[in-house]
């Protein structure tokens, strides 16, 4: 599977950050800000890997799980399915890259918003950070995770494939549960990566590496 990468100057990476597409897309859609943030931040390792398969509803496109016939109920189980590797795939990735996980920021868009706040839910290791970016929990959290990963929520308020109001749920969930959470929602933006965002997330990334 194709996957991008964007190498520290360092020998040793001051930290690692791992980026997961939207279903239907593939690595080169976050290409643009890896750019970015590889221009702000080169002693920052970057790795943009390929969902675990093609996908179902786009031909050239990779998916982290099926979306066809996912509804409420089911989608949770769907996640978990593949959980086991989407874990595997992060800690495979920073001890390739020399980086402890406490080194590790995640930044999901869409569906791999979707993987990178369930694998907060049920991971008892702490990275730097997450971004999660036009996405969602599969199902909100219950009980407090089992670190205190904090988290920088972003999304457009004209959203039509996620609403916006997920977000909002996210962060007053994530609050009561003592996970640090910030909240960004922008005006007429919809589900897409804007420019916009792109000083927020390497504000965040400052903040927690």
């Amino acid at each position: 599977m194709p996957s991008i990468q964007f190498t520290s100057q360092h020998a040793t990476p001051d930290a690692l950050l791992l980026m997961f597409h939207g279903v239907g897309a593939s690595p080169e859609s976050l290409q643009p800000l890896a750019e970015y943030i590889n221009h702000a931040y080169p002693d920052l390792e970057i790795r943009i890997p390929a969902g675990f398969a093609p996908s179902t509803i786009s031909p050239r496109g990779f998916q982290w799980f099926d979306v066809i016939g996912v509804t409420e109920e089911n989608r949770p189980a769907r996640v978990q399915q593949v959980m086991p590797a989407f874990d595997q795939l992060i800690r495979q990735q920073a001890e390739s890259a020399g980086v402890p996980l406490e080194k590790v920021v995640l930044l999901g868009f869409s569906q791999g918003t979707i993987m990178s706040l369930e694998w907060l839910k049920q991971s008892h290791d702490a990275v730097a950070g997450i971004i999660a970016i036009a996405g969602r929990f599969a199902e909100l959290p219950q009980t407090a995770p089992g670190c205190t990963t904090p988290v920088c929520l972003i999304h457009g308020e004209t959203d039509q494939v996620i609403d916006s109001d997920y977000a909002q749920q996210n962060q007053q969930r994530l609050s009561e549960l003592g996970i640090p959470c910030e909240l960004n929602l922008l005006p007429d933006t919809p589900h897409s990566i804007t420019p916009t965002m792109y000083p927020l997330i390497t504000d965040f990334i400052q903040k927690v590496i």
